[in-house]
């Protein structure tokens, strides 16, 4: 199993290396939204899936041919990045190898009732956790979770980690039409983000080819007419943008690959990220 992939073309990280020990697609939810698809080993139980080792060696062997070659390192799986047992061991060992990469952790947020899962995550520079839905069949249209999840216990689990968690503490929010998006739901879930006081909240909705092609994201200009709901600290989740070209490398076509198959994206915004033009990309594969 290959662990990393990309650099991904973030619209907020720019040039995201992402690393993968997450087998696909295991997941403690079943998102509707999901650009990687249904989920097919849904659990909320933590596994060693891979050695720890294997992704400090791929690690040290890229930025070795690429020393500029990400923008951050961001544990952005499949599935849900906290289902891995070593994660805590694996963060403080990328921190300590590659100190000056902001170190990520995307994540859904289910587990963090654990403390464990808490812990672990300390070692991050910034952990972005999701809430989509703060009403129980709201929740359970989007997100679709494990039968063994309780919305209460993800939101006490919330509040326990930014209680604790001294990095940067971002929340982010999808938007699904219809779903989601109605106005009894969102001042319920206005409530809630102010419990939690994140740093920064990430507004977004739905880009790329959904779980289920019957859902829909919002418009540019519906997602600004409900940033009243949130706080002055939303943000809304922009286009992609990049730092320092790569050069051109054999394994280009290896590399796509291996970000499509984790994270779908546009060959606009694979050729950014990448540092290619449109044409070598199209070459290239």
């Amino acid at each position: 199993m290959r662990t990393i992939f990309g650099p991904v073309p973030s619209r907020r990280l720019g040039r995201s290396l992402g690393i993968d020990v997450i087998p696909p697609k295991t997941c403690s939810y079943n998102c509707v939204y999901c650009e990687s698809g249904l989920t097919t080993h849904w659990t909320i139980a933590r596994e060693r899936f891979v050695d720890p080792d294997l992704v400090l060696d791929e690690l040290t062997d890229y930025f070795r041919c690429y020393p500029q070659g990400a923008d951050a390192i961001t544990f952005s799986s499949a599935g849900e990045p906290t289902l891995y047992k070593p994660l805590g061991d694996l963060l403080r060992a990328i921190k300590n190898r590659f100190p000056s990469l902001p170190l990520i952790v995307l994540t859904n947020g289910s587990l963090l009732w654990d403390s464990e899962v808490r812990s672990d995550l300390t070692a991050a520079d910034r952990v972005v956790p999701s809430l989509d839905a703060v009403i129980a069949d709201v929740f359970t249209k989007v997100n679709v979770p494990h039968p063994r999840l309780d919305l209460d216990t993800i939101i006490e689990g919330l509040k326990a980690f930014g209680k604790d968690y001294h990095g940067q503490f971002h929340l982010e929010v999808l938007l699904v039409a219809g779903y989601n998006d109605h106005p009894e739901h969102l001042r319920e879930l206005r409530r809630v983000i102010d419990q939690l006081n994140p740093d920064q909240i990430e507004l977004n909705t739905v880009v790329r080819p959904p779980a289920d092609p019957n859902v829909r994201g919002l418009s540019e200009q519906e997602l600004h007419s409900l940033l009243p709901f949130f706080p002055a600290n939303t943000q809304i989740v922009g286009h992609y943008c990049g730092s320092t070209p790569l050069k051109y490398d054999a394994d280009l076509a290896v590399r796509v690959m291996e970000v499509v198959r984790r994270r779908p994206c546009t060959k606009s915004e694979m050729a950014a990220a990448l540092s290619v033009e449109s044409e070598e990309l199209q070459r290239a594969l």
